[in-house]
Protein backbone atom coordinates (compact mmCIF):
# COMPACT_ATOMS: atom_id res chain seq x y z
CA UNK A 1 0.00 0.00 0.00
CA UNK A 2 1.23 3.17 -0.91
CA UNK A 3 1.44 6.51 0.97
CA UNK A 4 0.45 10.27 -0.50
CA UNK A 5 2.66 12.76 -0.17
CA UNK A 6 1.26 14.61 2.91
CA UNK A 7 1.19 11.05 4.69
CA UNK A 8 5.05 10.12 4.32
CA UNK A 9 5.87 13.74 5.52
CA UNK A 10 3.73 12.69 8.87
CA UNK A 11 5.63 9.10 8.60
CA UNK A 12 9.45 10.66 8.54
CA UNK A 13 8.62 12.98 11.59
CA UNK A 14 7.18 9.65 13.09
CA UNK A 15 10.60 8.02 12.10
CA UNK A 16 13.15 10.36 12.68
CA UNK A 17 11.44 11.07 16.69
CA UNK A 18 11.42 7.20 17.28
CA UNK A 19 8.82 5.96 19.43
CA UNK A 20 5.20 7.45 20.01
CA UNK A 21 3.73 10.44 19.45
CA UNK A 22 0.83 12.64 20.07
CA UNK A 23 -1.29 14.67 17.56
CA UNK A 24 -0.28 17.49 19.54
CA UNK A 25 3.74 16.65 18.64
CA UNK A 26 2.78 15.94 14.97
CA UNK A 27 0.78 19.08 14.54
CA UNK A 28 3.66 21.16 16.22
CA UNK A 29 5.92 19.62 14.27
CA UNK A 30 3.98 20.00 10.61
CA UNK A 31 2.92 24.00 11.93
CA UNK A 32 4.79 25.48 9.20
CA UNK A 33 2.52 23.37 6.63
CA UNK A 34 -0.74 25.59 7.68
CA UNK A 35 -2.54 22.42 7.74
CA UNK A 36 -5.76 22.24 9.92
CA UNK A 37 -5.73 19.83 12.65
CA UNK A 38 -8.60 18.09 11.16
CA UNK A 39 -6.80 17.66 8.09
CA UNK A 40 -3.71 15.90 10.30
CA UNK A 41 -6.28 13.76 11.95
CA UNK A 42 -7.69 12.53 8.74
CA UNK A 43 -3.64 11.87 7.51
CA UNK A 44 -3.34 10.06 10.88
CA UNK A 45 -6.34 7.81 10.36
CA UNK A 46 -5.57 6.44 6.64
CA UNK A 47 -2.15 5.64 8.06
CA UNK A 48 -3.59 3.68 10.94
CA UNK A 49 -6.41 2.10 8.29
CA UNK A 50 -3.43 1.31 6.07
CA UNK A 51 -0.96 -0.41 8.75
CA UNK A 52 1.49 2.15 8.63
CA UNK A 53 0.71 2.97 12.24
CA UNK A 54 -1.03 1.81 15.49
CA UNK A 55 -3.15 3.82 17.93
CA UNK A 56 -2.86 3.66 21.47
CA UNK A 57 -5.25 5.45 23.30
CA UNK A 58 -3.59 7.03 26.51
CA UNK A 59 -6.37 9.14 28.51
CA UNK A 60 -7.75 11.21 26.28
CA UNK A 61 -4.53 11.34 23.95
CA UNK A 62 -3.76 9.48 20.72
CA UNK A 63 -0.31 8.22 21.03
CA UNK A 64 0.65 7.21 17.57
CA UNK A 65 4.12 4.83 16.80
CA UNK A 66 5.25 3.27 13.15
CA UNK A 67 4.06 -0.27 12.74
CA UNK A 68 6.11 -0.27 9.52
CA UNK A 69 9.87 0.37 9.75
CA UNK A 70 11.32 3.23 7.18
CA UNK A 71 13.64 0.30 5.80
CA UNK A 72 10.68 -2.17 5.65
CA UNK A 73 8.73 0.60 3.72
CA UNK A 74 11.32 1.57 1.40
CA UNK A 75 12.00 -2.15 0.63
CA UNK A 76 8.73 -3.14 -0.21
CA UNK A 77 7.80 0.43 -2.26
CA UNK A 78 11.32 -0.30 -4.49
CA UNK A 79 10.46 -3.97 -4.95
CA UNK A 80 6.80 -2.47 -6.05
CA UNK A 81 8.93 -0.32 -8.42
CA UNK A 82 11.31 -2.68 -9.92
CA UNK A 83 8.24 -5.44 -10.47
CA UNK A 84 6.20 -2.51 -12.43
CA UNK A 85 8.90 -0.45 -14.05
CA UNK A 86 11.24 -2.64 -15.02
CA UNK A 87 9.62 -6.00 -15.24
CA UNK A 88 11.04 -7.51 -11.69
CA UNK A 89 14.30 -7.10 -13.61
CA UNK A 90 17.37 -5.67 -10.82
CA UNK A 91 19.81 -5.71 -13.49
CA UNK A 92 17.38 -3.10 -15.87
CA UNK A 93 16.82 -1.84 -12.25
CA UNK A 94 20.97 -0.62 -12.38
CA UNK A 95 21.06 -0.24 -16.00
CA UNK A 96 18.82 2.57 -15.64
CA UNK A 97 20.61 3.95 -12.86
CA UNK A 98 23.63 4.89 -14.36
CA UNK A 99 25.56 4.35 -17.82
CA UNK A 100 28.53 2.35 -18.43
CA UNK A 101 31.35 3.88 -16.95
CA UNK A 102 29.89 6.15 -14.93
CA UNK A 103 30.86 3.70 -11.34
CA UNK A 104 34.48 3.93 -10.36
CA UNK A 105 36.21 0.90 -10.32
CA UNK A 106 35.94 1.28 -5.94
CA UNK A 107 32.24 1.63 -6.48
CA UNK A 108 32.22 -1.72 -8.40
CA UNK A 109 34.05 -3.58 -5.61
CA UNK A 110 32.13 -2.36 -2.93
CA UNK A 111 28.73 -3.44 -4.68
CA UNK A 112 30.43 -6.59 -5.81
CA UNK A 113 31.35 -7.27 -1.68
CA UNK A 114 27.81 -5.81 -0.81
CA UNK A 115 25.68 -8.50 -3.42
CA UNK A 116 27.82 -11.49 -2.50
CA UNK A 117 27.31 -10.63 1.45
CA UNK A 118 30.40 -9.60 2.29
CA UNK A 119 31.52 -6.34 4.10
CA UNK A 120 29.09 -3.30 4.20
CA UNK A 121 29.79 -0.88 1.78
CA UNK A 122 30.93 3.10 2.78
CA UNK A 123 28.63 4.48 5.12
CA UNK A 124 26.70 1.40 6.11
CA UNK A 125 24.30 1.62 2.83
Amino acid sequence: MKMSDSEMRIMRLIWEKGGAVTTAWITQQLGETGWKATTILTFLARLEEKGFLTVQKKGRQNLYEAAVSREEYQRRETQSFVRQIHGGSYKSLFAALCAPGELTAEEVSELRRWFEGGSETKGGQ
